[in-house]
């Protein structure tokens, strides 16, 4: 699915918040957190970070079964090759 190049950036800092270490999550945060920010700032601040990301809830759904599915191809191929 074609998505805008903001969104695509908020969804795959969403999901590496999701799937990132311990240690590594502060930082995914604050990355998702920029991202976010610069919507709100387009928007004139009318809507928060968590109003943003409920909105794109349905879209961040498809992004991670696209995503499994991805993984799941590129399992299947490299078996293929073995």
């Amino acid at each position: 699915m074609a998505r805008n190049l903001e969104i695509e950036k908020i969804l795959e800092a969403w999901w590496q918040l999701q799937h990132s270490l311990p240690g590594e999550r502060a930082k995914s945060q604050h990355r998702l957190n920029e991202l976010l920010d610069v919507i709100v700032a387009k928007g004139q601040h009318q809507h928060t970070r968590d109003q943003i990301l409920d909105f794109l809830w349905p879209q961040y759904r498809e992004y991670r079964l696209e995503g499994k599915k991805r993984e799941q191809v590129g399992v299947a191929q490299a078996a293929m090759k073995k």
